[in-house]
């Protein structure tokens, strides 16, 4: 027989509740195994069963055990209390840092208080086979708390699964023909005639087919768009099923009472965890994101010489644009304006100039990265063979290439047309001698924070192409095109043959016109927040790069000025605000698919060393027109390249 521990004795000894004394005074001893025996917590409960054997309080801790909050516990513990992604992350937050006054004696509350990890479930997986036995029989609960607690599930699990979200996945069913209207029936009978086979056979069929409902759900959100909230509900109607049925083991003898245990330690320790809740939920919707972007991002690879060339007018289309559109910044930067207007009048100018270029079907080069990313990790998804997945890396490297060489060759030109035309109108620059020297040395790549700011707007163009995928993911979630089209009021006032049109309109551009709005936000806004925090930073983008340094230099050329070294350094510059542009946008977009994918990082690192070799032994494979088509055939044929 073991020492007597003269803690232990005093805890059996006092007055009161002994259960949440006893565990804490368990849980203070390691969980970890010395080398030459067990661990000091095992000992402690091998301690702790013979000293209740002894005084015969065995039955006093069972019945605190086996509390009416036993329910609570088998029913909710590790399960979201929320039907609602928002509802259950505020509810966690507020946990954390608000103290909750639980009913006493209240298990659920008892084990949230304990602060349970992951080595506390191990521990209970890993103790000896006589200590599991022992004490499963100890604080094994009676038949009918296993009973209550899955019936309990059942009705919450039959409301989730009979909301009107979950029920509009099937539109050309009825919505009594929804498995989760017999699930509560189908628990209650199993519960109350655990060996009888005809209730036995309900439950399973009922627990099948609510899983194949389930199952269906998740296919039509694959075709459609998803919402967080719908996701949420998903997963939470699986866990739900499968607590249930371990319930409902137990009523028949049939449970595993250590790994049940287990999995209860683990809910408790991850219940009031916000980043996992987070991280999990949401990875759906990014995936759903990041595959409408990369449909979008279909649309920017050239696999063939006439592609390439397209895209090369499409982007000059772009760069002539984007001239006019810097020359709009600079007048209306020298405007007194109050910021807040000042900020508006700008990010207007960006959203209008990059809408226009959308319907008129141009290209800007900085857009591209992130949505050819999110095509690329679609082809790593599909398993295909190595050597196509190198066609496509080729095929989206030398269309960014025709595409910033287009912006760029074309902003410089256009800019410098519109500065001559100024000039020849006035008899002066476009742009005042400081300002003109400030773009100017804004473009040096190695005086101040240039290629740091073409860095943190690569972010920004990747956190746009988010926003394009997210709107194309919830158009296609509300069925908007659609919707719009076949909508009473709207054909009403515009005709049916116009609100077709304006559904068609829709579909074709909701995805860049939210793109390019978020993105004009972003290149205004985001420097004015960290402004206002005490740090300095701008905006290098490539395009609008190029077009105000020739801007710059025809005004410092029409005052007898112009420094030429710092024009080549500026050139220079362009090119590397350029190069950083796409890589940060691309891998941040990449990354971002790869994760939403869960494709593993082994895979990925395997591709990149082969491409690395294919560019080592024919560079100008992903620097030039194909001379040949590629062995990719474009998806979407004939849509707008914008």
């Amino acid at each position: 027989m073991a020492a007597s521990d003269p803690s232990l004795d005093m805890l059996l000894s006092g007055d009161g509740p002994k259960l949440e004394p006893l565990l804490r005074w368990l849980l203070e001893a390691s969980p970890v195994a010395s080398v030459d025996g067990e661990s000091r917590r095992t000992s402690r409960l091998r301690r702790l069963q013979e000293a209740l054997a002894e005084q015969d309080l065995a039955a006093t801790l069972a019945e605190e055990w086996n509390h009416a909050s036993a329910i609570r516990l088998l029913a909710e513990t590790g399960l979201p209390d929320r039907t609602s992604l928002l509802g259950e992350g505020f509810l966690r937050l507020v946990d954390r840092i608000i103290p909750r006054l639980d009913a006493e004696g209240d298990l659920y509350a008892l084990l949230d208080r304990l602060g349970l990890a992951e080595a506390d479930a191990a521990w209970i997986e890993g103790l000896p086979v006589d200590l599991r036995a022992a004490w499963g029989r100890l604080v094994k609960p009676p038949v009918d708390i296993w009973v209550h607690a899955a019936q309990l599930l059942a009705h919450r699990a039959a409301a989730v699964g009979l909301s009107r979200d979950l029920l509009s996945l099937d539109p050309a069913g009825s919505d009594a023909d929804s498995p989760f209207f017999n699930l509560s029936r189908a628990v209650r009978e199993r519960g109350e005639r655990p060996q009888d086979p005809e209730a036995r056979l309900a439950w399973e069929h009922c627990r099948a087919e609510c899983a194949r409902a389930l199952d269906q759900a998740q296919d039509r959100i694959e075709e459609k768009g998803v919402s967080t909230d719908l996701v949420f509900r998903l997963e939470l109607l699986q866990a739900q099923l499968e607590r249930i049925a371990q319930l409902l083991a137990f009523v028949s003898g049939d449970g595993d009472g250590t790994a049940f245990a287990a999995e209860l330690v683990r809910g408790s320790a991850s219940q009031h965890g916000v980043i996992a809740l987070v991280r999990t939920t949401v990875k759906r919707l990014a995936r759903k994101v990041v595959e409408h972007t990369g449909e979008t991002g279909e649309h920017y690879i050239a696999r063939d010489r006439r592609e390439w060339r397209l895209m090369g007018w499409s982007a000059a289309g772009g760069g002539v644009l984007t001239a006019g559109t810097a020359l709009f910044k600079y007048g209306l930067s020298a405007q007194p304006l109050a910021p807040l207007l000042m900020g508006l009048s700008l990010a207007l100018n960006y959203a209008g100039s990059f809408f226009l270029m959308q319907l008129l079907g141009f290209s800007l080069a900085s857009k591209q990265p992130a949505m050819t990313a999110a095509a690329l990790a679609r082809a790593l998804e599909a398993d295909a063979d190595q050597t196509r997945e190198i066609d496509l890396v080729a095929a989206i490297t030398r269309t960014q290439v025709i595409a910033t060489l287009g912006n760029v060759c074309a902003a410089i030109p256009g800019a410098l047309g519109i500065a001559a035309l100024w000039i020849w109108l006035s008899g002066h620059g476009p742009l005042s001698p400081d300002t003109a020297q400030h773009s100017l040395h804004g473009n040096h790549p190695f005086h101040g924070w240039a290629l740091l700011f073409a860095a943190a707007t690569g972010v920004l163009l990747w956190l746009s192409s988010l926003a394009a995928g997210w709107a194309a993911n919830w158009s296609a979630y509300r069925r908007l095109p659609e919707a719009l089209a076949q909508s009473h009021r709207i054909r009403t006032l515009l005709g049916a043959d116009r609100a077709t049109a304006l559904g068609r309109f829709v579909h074709r551009h909701i995805s860049g016109f939210v793109g390019y709005a978020a993105l004009g936000g972003l290149l205004v806004f985001v420097p004015m927040a960290f402004a206002f925090a005490g740090i300095h930073l701008e905006v290098r983008h490539v395009t609008l790069q190029a077009a105000a340094l020739a801007l710059a230099s025809a005004s410092l050329w029409a005052q007898g000025t112009l420094p030429w070294a710092e024009v080549l350094w500026g050139l220079l510059g362009v090119g590397l605000i350029g190069a950083l542009n796409f890589a940060v946008s691309f891998a941040l977009a990449l990354w971002t698919a790869l994760r939403a994918r869960d494709l593993s990082g082994r895979a990925s690192r395997h591709l990149w060393w082969s491409i690395l070799k294919a560019f080592n032994r024919e560079p100008g494979r992903f620097l030039f027109a194909p001379k040949t088509s590629d062995t990719l055939e474009s998806p979407h044929p004939g849509e707008n390249h914008a």
